[in-house]
């Protein structure tokens, strides 16, 4: 194996993510400039609405408000924790009823930045803190209007999982870099035969704007066109053309409105070559015994090839109360200081941002650090600060997968048209 081959195993560092921040009795004026902050002055009630991450998200977040509450006893932090499954449609009703949560930690942040009910992050985070913040992150926060509206606080990256020991009995020397290596690698693990598929391409409702934009930035091409995003282009024309042609040549699995963990399934049970994966699809494979390693997404042509990176993110609400975005100030600079932000991240199963606390990973780490940070040079993100962004990812969601039966100029035709009628 060659160098773009990265060994992986079950706990994963990313990138060159963020820094860490300071303590909690300070707060930053609009400028970003810390401003002195009285805590005995303050007599209010923030409320945060947050996903559950795993079985340990409210009690992480409760010892985040514990340690508050010794510096702002007068604070009271009222917490709502609810499922990913459903999660924007809480965030709409809060909205909607006109409760917005002062801090939100969501996957998106365009359309209430576009409604005007958002502070811009930089007044409500200390200079201290976004400066803290690893630039190529913090961007991934920044609107088309050019206002950082939203700052990240964990990540993920994801890249082509492969199974080692399929790959050696199908004699595959090497992970394919472009898509005729992808093809030709495909037909020798589909004629392993045993059900064994060569490339797993979900694009059910979960993340068919994830894969759809690996084979999209793989044939050169990009969702943005100015400050609008249009999906019938040539190069995602021949983005969804490479796709349907894996598909009918039998190297995917069947049924393309797979989701993720339908694939994963698959992938963990030792029926699947390759997938585009992050570290937790990795680390069940693993203790399942599949012999995993990564590499960047096939290219069209080769060269760096593709990977993406994922953030969540923290936004705050304006709700027109001093004491409040005083008080929401406090507690975001507590909650990405080193010593409440590392039970946090970890408590996610996630990846840090913060510098202290990924230099602290490497320092622990051997080749894990190393591999990810060599995806670092070629990782990509979707363009969640665009406000059409949701309307180009709903109708990826619905629409993608149509492209295994479809002409894949018209089903793009058809995603684009979602898009014009919700703009």
């Amino acid at each position: 194996m060659n160098k773009r081959v990265l060994k992986i195993s079950a706990v994963a560092l990313v990138s060159a993510l963020a820094l860490a921040a300071c303590g909690g009795d300070t707060t930053p004026s609009a400028t970003g400039e810390a401003t002195s902050v009285d805590p005995g002055s303050l007599e209010t009630t923030i409320k945060v609405l947050a996903p559950s991450y795993s079985d340990t998200s409210k009690s992480d977040w409760e010892a985040i408000i514990a340690t508050f509450n010794e510096t702002y006893p007068d604070v009271t932090v009222e917490l709502q924790i609810e499922g990913w499954d459903g999660f924007s449609d809480k965030v709409s009703a809060r909205i909607q009823a006109n409760d917005y949560p002062d801090i939100l930690n969501d996957n998106a942040f365009a359309a209430s930045a576009e409604a005007g009910i958002l502070y811009p992050i930089d007044e409500v985070l200390s200079a201290e803190t976004l400066a803290a913040i690893e630039p190529s992150l913090l961007a991934n926060g920044m609107g088309t209007d050019g206002v950082q509206w939203a700052a990240p606080d964990i990540a993920t990256a994801r890249m082509m999982a492969y199974n080692v020991d399929l790959f050696e009995q199908a004699g595959i020397a090497e992970p394919p870099a472009t898509w005729a290596e992808l093809e030709e690698a495909s037909a020798k693990l589909v004629a392993l035969g045993g059900d064994i598929r060569g490339y797993g391409m979900p694009l059910g409702r979960e993340e068919a704007q994830v894969e759809s934009s690996l084979w999209l930035w793989g044939a050169g091409g990009d969702w943005a066109d100015g400050e609008a995003l249009k999906a019938d282009t040539p190069a995602a024309t021949e983005a969804f053309g490479q796709m349907k042609k894996m598909f009918e040549a039998g190297y995917t699995q069947a049924n393309l409105e797979d989701n993720r963990i339908d694939v994963a399934d698959v992938f963990q049970a030792g029926k699947l070559g390759m997938m585009m994966a992050h570290s937790a699809i990795v680390a069940d494979a693993q203790a399942k015994g599949v012999n995993v390693a990564l590499a960047p997404i096939p290219s069209k042509d080769g060269g760096d090839g593709v990977a993406l990176g994922v953030t969540d993110f923290i936004v705050a609400f304006d709700n027109g109360d001093a004491d409040r975005k005083a008080a929401t100030a406090a507690f975001l600079d507590l909650l990405y200081s080193d010593e409440q932000y590392e039970g946090w991240y970890k408590g996610t199963g996630l990846l840090p941002v913060t510098t202290s606390m990924i230099e602290k990973g490497q320092a622990e780490s051997d080749e894990i650090g190393s591999a990810f940070l060599e995806a670092l040079s070629i990782v990509k993100f979707l363009p969640v600060g665009n406000p059409a962004w949701d309307a180009l990812q709903t109708a990826l969601q619905g629409s993608a997968y149509k492209v295994g039966t479809g002409d894949p100029a018209e089903v793009l035709a058809e995603i684009q048209a979602q898009v014009d009628a919700q703009a």
